[in-house]
């Protein structure tokens, strides 16, 4: 059948059957953008990467911009429910007939290039931005990495890096100045890269001097202190007192306030604190249910679990603490569940419906076997768990975007 006439759901088929023959070749890459005009764009760009916190510091960004009045772009990784999530414009997302068109223009360019699926999505997203609306500012969140990324076809404004953690090992490298090196790669000659990270490995200096970069750090160019209900941004262009606690990492905003003040982008005063009260993402310590308390979360690594088993203690729990837990068979699950263990009443481990779940094996290797239930599917997990909650239990739903995603459409179909 002609591609051009092929439905969404066959375009998402055909995305997740691309395999990438060899190394990512940003050339290749940028060789398809240039035929598609993709890399002419007026648009003010923000990269942001890091380990943890670059959707929310995306999500906070736009918010601000928006509220600032700018025409804004946002592309993020990976979605929670569903494939239109990844671009967002105006605050919108897109039609799929829009995303059908220009999966055909990517397809009928790229000729005998071999893309991934996220570099066919990236060259998607930028080709939604030139082609529905003149933009003032497009915020790109990196995949993976940042040297490598598909993202880093763009030589952006403003780099961003939330910080630096063990994750994607088998691909970044085995420590932190590998990872970091790996992220750094988002710098650009003469412009500035702003830093959430305080503990920095020597390598983002190195690839700072070498790439000629600008870089703002956290806690030497701009701080942020926390008071009892409210906080403070202390930043070399300006100071913001008694600011509102947000809905979503403090650290994460203050990061991207910081940023947005080095952009010398106009934020208006006056939106700033309700548009920081009002940002929420599904999946980042969502509760959605009380009685018993259900709390869904997207954390798949140790850094993340370990402010994950901080929010956790913020809550008086009356009764008992159930996890449903469904993780990726790269991840070092050790690493992951043991910031929670001393918390967790009982375990409830599940395979995930993909290729890459970890196995049953990998599961009872490193869960606690004395309080642990194993289960094929996060359904069973669910059904299982579900008869013997009481109302004063809390139920956390973590490991992976995958498994909260098929929490939520689980729990939907139960409605």
């Amino acid at each position: 059948m002609c591609k051009k006439n092929f439905s969404f759901s066959m375009w998402i088929k055909y995305l997740e059957k691309l395999e990438k023959k060899g190394q990512t070749n940003l050339i290749e890459i940028k060789n398809i953008a240039k035929k598609l005009n993709l890399l002419s764009l007026q648009s003010f760009f923000f990269t942001v990467g890091g380990t943890n916190g670059k959707g929310t510091t995306c999500a906070i960004l736009e918010q601000l911009l928006l509220d600032s009045g700018y025409q804004v772009g946002l592309y993020t990784s990976p979605h929670l429910l569903n494939f239109t999530e990844r671009v967002k414009i105006n605050g919108s997302y897109i039609s799929e007939i829009q995303y059908i068109n220009a999966f055909f223009e990517i397809y009928s360019v790229k000729l005998n290039y071999s893309l991934s699926y996220f570099e066919f999505v990236t060259l998607t997203a930028l080709f939604l931005f030139k082609k529905y609306s003149p933009l003032d500012v497009i915020i790109l969140e990196v995949g993976l990495g940042g040297r490598l990324d598909a993202t880093n076809i763009i030589d952006s404004d403003i780099s961003i890096i939330t910080n630096i953690s063990i994750d994607h090992t088998s691909i970044l490298g085995p420590n932190r100045f590998s990872i970091a090196r790996e992220k750094a790669g988002i710098f650009r000659k003469n412009k500035i890269s702003v830093i959430g990270e305080k503990n920095l490995p020597s390598s983002i200096y190195q690839v700072a001097k070498a790439s000629q970069t600008i870089l703002k750090i956290i806690n030497k160019d701009w701080r942020w202190r926390k008071h009892n209900n409210n906080w403070d941004l202390i930043h070399e262009n300006i100071k913001l007192y008694n600011l509102p606690t947000p809905q979503i990492p403090l650290s994460n905003v203050a990061l991207a306030l910081s940023a947005l003040f080095y952009s010398d982008l106009i934020i208006n005063k006056k939106m700033l604190r309700s548009s920081i009260s009002k940002v929420r993402l599904q999946g980042r310590f969502q509760i959605i249910s009380y009685y018993p308390i259900i709390i869904l979360d997207v954390a798949h690594n140790f850094h993340a679990t370990v402010y994950l088993a901080k929010k956790i203690n913020q809550i008086d729990i009356q009764g008992k603490l159930y996890v449903i837990f469904g993780v990726l068979k790269d991840k070092d699950i050790l690493s992951i569940i043991s910031p929670l263990q001393d918390q967790v009443y009982y375990w409830y481990a599940s395979l995930l419906p993909i290729n890459r779940s970890a196995t049953m094996d990998q599961l009872k290797k490193n869960l606690p076997t004395q309080n642990t239930l194993f289960f094929c599917s996060i359904e069973h997990a669910w059904k299982n768990l579900k008869s013997k909650l009481k109302k004063k239990d809390v139920v956390l739903v973590f490991g992976s975007f995958i498994t909260v995603s098929e929490f939520i459409s689980i729990t939907n179909k139960e409605i």
